[in-house]
């Protein structure tokens, strides 16, 4: 059977070892729907033997694949090149991400990271959702969670002794329960402890440690006292990390604080400006509040996989408010600023 793919060129390639003409033969090639199928089959071909040589559990295939997901993220983010992209197939759908993965990016996996993943026994998994999407992903221990719009998670690519993981932003997390292996949480100045359970920890730079306890314990200590708090279902705890000062309330609707990651923007009585912090990192936008009353307006609603105007339409229609969107501008480097929305309290 003839081969319509150059696979030597393409293992050099994606090795670092090429020129300008494989540079081009490959941005060519990815181009080609004709060789679509060819090319799944020998990247998935190349991926089953890594996997064989390696002896690597599957759920640890999930690790290194969502490290290679923030890797390809940030050079999206920083390369003005044109990428192509391809939906991933089955062989990948595990990576539950709200962004497709680049399949040029992806061969790095075969050739280059199974193997630096599993000779450094000291390495560390970074995820991170970039504004206005959503990510879910694996721990070690089979433990998952969804992390929420601009947030990050480090953890190491096998657990020792204990199972510790870094937060900055929001995340919610379904603990595979092991009593040997008490799993931590640090995010800001505060410890989260826990054995098996589900909770939401909202901790994101600048900000209060807001945490939402569904099933389970969870025993929280600020990293700087020595006072500790258990916390039952239904608990939310608020800590304010500059003056130490905690409030612990019992919720009706706890199912809210991790709603986020089903897609829904919940609002139970919130502020004005909590809804505007939210919206912003929800729509990846800049939103200005004037109160020139400071009137104290707490909103109350519901919304599914809305878009931002559509969100903004309705509010108005419900509440005493008017809004504007602003048009984009181009700074010095011709990149566009981010929307501007201002939301003016009537």
């Amino acid at each position: 059977m003839k081969q319509n793919i150059d696979r030597k060129r393409i293992k050099n390639y994606f090795s670092g070892n090429y020129d300008q003409k494989d540079s081009l033969y490959i941005e060519k090639l990815f181009s080609n729907t004709e060789v679509e199928e060819e090319l799944k089959a020998f990247l998935e071909q190349n991926w089953n033997e890594s996997h064989n040589q390696y002896d690597i559990p599957d759920h640890d295939l999930d690790h290194i694949l969502l490290r290679l997901y923030e890797e390809i993220n940030q050079k999206e983010q920083s390369n003005s090149q044109k990428n192509i992209f391809i939906k991933v197939w089955k062989a990948y759908a595990r990576i539950a991400a709200i962004l497709i993965l680049p399949i040029a990016f992806m061969c790095m996996i075969y050739f280059n990271v199974v193997q630096e993943e599993y000779t450094n026994e000291d390495s560390y998994v970074e995820v991170s959702a970039p504004l206005g999407s959503r990510v879910q992903f694996t721990l070690p221990d089979s433990s998952m969670g969804w992390l929420n719009s601009g947030s990050k998670i480090k953890y190491p690519a096998k657990f020792g002794k204990t199972r510790d993981v870094e937060l900055t932003g929001e995340a919610w997390f379904d603990v595979k329960k092991n009593a040997s292996k008490p799993f931590n949480v640090y995010a800001s100045n505060v410890n989260i402890s826990v054995l098996g359970t589900q909770f939401n920890v909202s901790a994101y730079q600048n900000e209060k440690v807001d945490v939402v306890l569904e099933t389970g314990k969870v025993k929280l200590k600020q990293l700087n006292t020595s006072e500790e708090l258990e916390m039952d279902p239904q608990d939310r705890v608020v800590i304010n990390t500059e003056d130490n000062s905690v409030d612990k309330t019992k919720l009706e609707e706890a199912y809210k604080y991790s709603s986020w990651k089903e897609g829904k923007l919940i609002f139970r009585n919130d502020p004005i400006n909590e809804v505007a912090k939210r919206l912003s990192r929800w729509y990846n936008v800049s939103v200005d509040i004037e109160n020139k009353n400071d009137k104290d307006l707490r909103l109350r609603a519901t919304f599914v996989d809305e878009d931002i105007e559509e969100v903004l339409r309705l509010l108005k229609m419900s509440f005493p408010i008017d809004y504007k969107i602003e048009s984009r501008e181009k700074d010095e480097n011709n990149q566009f600023s981010k929307r501007k929305i201002v939301i003016k309290v009537e």
